[in-house]
């Protein structure tokens, strides 16, 4: 028999049995879906998340190089000079440098409210603070000019003024400085949220300009830091090895401290990783659906094989040899969890957008062909697993027993 018969044979045995045939698809259904959705969640999330951590807000790739001295008495000097900047930035694959300090953004600091003390998060900026619902934010004039300002959060406003009106033009100490109160934020606790903190804008209870702070606490460094933006398609570890090497031998404080580099994209492998390994997980669980839909196809096919043993008998009477009774069955049940598999691709897709659309996710679900071909592959291996045993059941009958 040709196999274009065979196959619109099979397939007019699943249509003559549609409700018989959809129950049955149904499992390939749930299980194919549940899989593609989680899949595409988890590649949606790990792009994201490696996009984070090793993207700035320009989209470039930064890694950073810091330099350490061996004796205190060598952390005054200058790190870095010119020349140092220059060779970095004849490095292949280093597209601009810039020289920075390792200041940190935020700091823990205690702070007296109604007679007891209490913890709080304080941010420096040189920027634009985040939105207020009292006063005004922070502009990056004030870090500029030298504002003594600060924004502080509600619940921190509540506690030293009664409310957030009466916090306004109050002051807010810091490290023994007076600071303006000109804005109120929302409450930290009611403001945080993944995306903010993976992005580094995490919600501060004060939020002051930096330069004035440095001003006061002589904090400021002498730019221990080397921040590379790489040209696009440059391997970061291969970029920082070879800006290592050029400053551990050429440095002009290469015999006074130590040059170490920081890759984010590294972490970010890292980071992805484990995601990936929960991803799978996760689907493998799901997959046990699957497994549960292949016993419900078997089950079925050995149903469909008791219910056709006239038509076998009648087949093998007319010259079709086992072959291709096995071949008819195999293909029966293969299209019965191709098709299956084909329309739970689809809802695994609607069902992942579905879940990206939703206003807290911070990403978007990520499709491949990888996924389509897992569906197909899969679908088609359940199919012809559990059909090959009520296959070669049906074409192992005896047609003298049958005629009988």
């Amino acid at each position: 028999m040709r196999f274009s018969e065979v196959w619109r044979t099979a397939l007019r045995s699943i249509l003559k049995n549609k409700r018989r045939s959809i129950l049955t698809m149904l499992g390939i259904v749930i299980g194919i879906a549940s899989v593609v959705a989680i899949l595409a969640i988890g590649d949606g999330f790990s792009n994201w998340v490696t996009k984070s951590i090793t993207n700035n807000k320009a989209g470039k790739v930064e890694t950073q190089i810091m330099y350490s001295a061996n004796d205190v008495a060598n952390t005054s000097s200058q790190p870095f000079n010119e020349r140092d900047l220059m060779l970095v930035g004849q490095v292949s694959g280093v597209a601009k440098v810039k020289q920075t300090s390792s200041d940190d953004d935020y700091a823990q600091i205690s702070l007296a409210v109604k007679n007891k003390t209490k913890s709080v998060l304080v941010h420096y900026t040189a920027g634009k603070s985040s939105s207020v619902l009292v006063g005004r934010r922070l502009r990056t004039a004030d870090n500029q000019i030298g504002n003594q300002v600060a924004v502080i959060d509600a619940d921190l406003a509540s506690s030293l003024y009664g409310s957030q009106a009466n916090a306004l033009h109050h002051g807010v100490e810091v490290d023994g400085q007076l600071y303006e109160i000109v804005g109120i934020s929302k409450a930290v606790n009611d403001s945080v949220n993944f995306s903010a903190a993976m992005s580094g804008e995490i919600p501060a209870n004060i939020t002051i300009p930096r330069k004035v702070h440095q001003s006061y606490t002589q904090s400021q460094r002498t730019g221990d830091l080397l921040t590379l933006s790489l040209a696009k398609g440059s391997k970061a570890s291969k970029v920082n090895e070879q800006v290592l090497h050029i400053l551990k031998t050429q440095g002009s404080m290469h015999q006074q401290g130590d040059y170490q580099s920081n890759d984010p994209t590294a972490q970010a492998d890292t980071f992805g990783k484990v995601l990936n390994a929960i991803t799978y997980f996760v689907s493998a669980v799901a997959g046990i659906s699957l497994f549960i839909a292949g016993i419900g196809v078997m089950n079925m096919m050995y149903i469909s094989v008791a219910e056709r043993t006239t038509e076998i008998g009648i087949r093998r009477a007319m010259g079709a040899r086992q072959q291709d009774i096995r071949r008819q069955f195999l293909l029966e049940s293969a299209t019965l969890t191709i098709f299956g598999g084909f329309v739970g691709y689809g809802l695994g897709v609607l069902l992942a957008l579905a879940i990206s659309a939703l206003p807290i996710m911070p990403f978007h679900a990520s499709f491949s062909f990888g996924g389509f071909a897992l569906a197909f592959g899969v679908s088609t291996v359940v199919g012809l697993v559990f059909g090959v045993m009520p296959a070669n059941a049906a074409s192992r009958k005896d047609l003298i027993e049958i005629i009988r």
